[in-house]
């Protein structure tokens, strides 16, 4: 199975709103979304950053990769596999568009395993908050160095370097260079 066009996150967040039996004004009190940009992003004239994809998906209860899948994809006997073309592959940003993470996992992965390429220009930081309980993340730098902050802890990571971190804490990742970073980042829940 081949997939031919990025999701389209303004239907299914349309739709999730429609099963909460929410109005736009509800999701956009419960979200901090304006009215406005929720209309946009449902009738798809405007791609939500990062922040706004985060703020919706925590209103709705959902994750922000529940929204990328195929909810029409039917499963088909026999050997299966499924190709996502580079310029096909979903992206979120930080509404600074100084962060990008390209999401490489399966949707149906996703309460357990969640891998990203994340770019960060110059000057761009990745803050999370503490995910579920027991969550750990992965990230290989493979441009640039990045400094990950877990707690009170602080470490430099280079080009080649892991580091393995507690991920159920805030935590943030960021880039201090002059030049673009590069990363795989994997989120493994318990």
């Amino acid at each position: 199975m081949t997939r031919n066009s990025p999701p389209d996150v303004g239907r299914r967040i349309k739709a999730l709103r429609a099963q909460e039996n929410l109005t736009l004004d509800g999701l956009a009190k419960m979200s901090g979304v304006s009215k406005s940009m929720l209309s946009q992003i449902e009738r798809g004239l405007t791609n939500p950053t990062l922040g706004t994809l985060w703020s919706l998906t925590q209103s709705l209860g959902i994750d922000i990769a529940s929204l990328l899948g195929d909810p029409d994809a039917e499963a088909e006997d026999g050997a299966d596999m499924d190709v996502v073309k580079s310029h096909q592959t979903p992206e979120i940003q930080s509404a600074d568009g100084k962060c990008a993470l390209r999401i490489l996992g399966p949707v149906d992965l996703v309460s357990k395993t969640e891998w990203y390429d994340m770019r960060l220009e110059a000057g761009g930081i990745l803050e999370s908050e503490g995910h579920a309980s027991g969550t750990k993340e992965h990230l290989t730098v493979l441009e640039g160095s990045l400094i990950v902050r877990v707690g009170g802890r602080e470490q430099i990571i280079e080009v080649g370097d892991t580091a393995r971190y507690d991920a159920d804490v805030p935590h943030d990742i960021e880039n201090k260079g002059q030049m673009p970073a590069r990363a795989l980042m994997l989120v493994l829940a318990p």
